[in-house]
């Protein structure tokens, strides 16, 4: 047991004193020998950018490279140079147009390792050469593209985007290559509500190809935009017409027609949950004598829209199974004369038509019938003034024409 115990004592001293002679001999190779190191993919890095960009101008080819240093320096200063701790500077403030230039460098050692300490050997590049090209900007439309179905019974409007624009930024050559920016949606399921999310997007080319932003060194404002994509139900609603009784007539006796009977709208679900009809407006059955026909243009509430196009519906309404006569009345009266004035009845008899069921209007006679002219707005002189028509007596006979409104002549004189 003494005996192992000497031989790993003497190992112990060997090693001390083989590690105190490596120690001196490289302390005496780092401070008597130098030599000559190859580094390389030292990167460029480049100052007075923002003056060279207030000029219009950037660095185009060149603007990403890296240079070989052969440095010739002591063992123990090498040791800390690499591709890391070093690189070189090129100053552009002084540049004010477009070119290649080929200019020298500074360049940049690691702490505690001064300059003094390293040389460059003759083999390495002195200069740096970069291409200055004229820089600018242009906005671009944001354009957008759906790849997929939307389910049956919906439909897929247009495309929004915040924002609607994008800058893009560079080369002025590469930067008019620049027709839009694209974004793609795919879905595989069929698309049945509105979508929206923040997208990236591409830069689309004049020839419909896509760009490439690093080989063109084009920059852009915003990396994505917000998109949404509407998707509304179809809804395919009747259209209609309130009818209001008058001159005799109900909706009983009324045959109406509209053309077209349909039109189809798009809208969210709750805004048309609700909706299975759509009114054009009212019709006046005591303004039809048999038969009419209307225009009504087809307004929709908010929300909603009219996916069919047509804006204008023609509604046609005929008077059936009631029995119309012409009475003779002679029984006119004015009210609301002007002060101060006579007033001479021109017109002594008006026709008058009214409309029912056979038997009651076959049972009216004259006597029953008054017109009444409203002088309100007449002035002094010869003129058709407005007059409306009563009939008394019966309820079920009513006078066709202007909603009970006819016209008869007065002469109005001062006194």
């Amino acid at each position: 047991m003494e005996k192992q115990n000497g031989k790993h004592g003497l190992y112990v001293v060997l090693s001390v004193v083989l590690a105190i002679c490596l120690w001196v001999y490289v302390s005496y190779i780092d401070t008597s020998t130098d030599s000559t190191y190859t580094i390389r993919n030292v990167p460029v890095e480049f100052t007075g950018l923002d003056t060279l960009e207030g000029r219009g101008l950037m660095i185009t080819d060149g603007a990403e490279q890296t240079i070989t240093l052969n440095v010739r320096t002591s063992w123990s200063a090498a040791l800390r140079l690499s591709a890391e701790t070093m690189s070189v500077t090129v100053d552009v403030s002084s540049i004010e147009s477009p070119g290649t230039y080929t200019t020298g460098y500074r360049i940049n050692y690691p702490t505690g390792v001064s300059s003094n300490s390293v040389s460059i050997t003759g083999s390495t590049v002195q200069n740096v050469t970069y291409t200055v090209a004229r820089r600018t900007e242009r906005s671009v439309e944001v354009q957008g593209v759906f790849r997929g179905e939307v389910a049956d019974g919906y439909q897929r409007e247009e495309f929004s985007f915040s924002p609607a624009t994008i800058l893009v930024s560079g080369e002025e050559s590469a930067v008019n290559q620049v027709d839009h920016a694209l974004v793609t949606i795919t879905r595989d399921e069929p698309l049945s509500s509105t979508f929206t999310g923040e997208m990236p997007f591409q830069l689309i080319g004049l020839d419909g190809e896509v760009l490439d932003l690093e080989e063109l060194n084009l920059e852009t404002d915003v990396s994505t935009v917000q998109v949404t994509l509407p998707v509304v139900q179809l809804k395919e609603v009747e259209l209609t017409v309130d009818l209001v009784p008058g001159g005799g007539a109900t909706a009983d006796n009324a045959q109406v027609t509209i053309e077209p009977e349909t039109i189809t709208v798009s809208g969210s679900e709750s805004d048309l949950a609700g909706i299975s009809t759509i009114s054009l407006g009212e019709v006046s059955l005591g303004d039809i004598f048999s038969q009419d026909t209307f225009t009504f243009d087809i307004q929709l509430s908010s929300g909603l829209e009219n996916v069919s196009g047509v804006t204008q519906a023609t509604v046609t309404v005929e008077i059936t199974g009631l029995t119309t006569r012409t009475l003779e009345v002679d029984n006119i009266q004015w009210i609301n004369a002007p002060e101060g004035c006579t007033v001479d009845l021109v017109s002594q008899v008006r026709q008058v038509q009214i409309r029912g069921e056979e038997e009651a209007v076959n049972a009216v006679v004259a006597s029953q019938i008054s017109i009444v002219a409203d002088l309100t707005d007449a002035t002094i002189g010869t003129q058709n003034v407005p007059a409306r028509v009563y009939l008394n007596g019966t309820s079920d006979v009513g006078v066709v024409g202007a909603d009970g409104y006819y016209r008869v002549v007065v002469n109005i004189q001062r006194e």
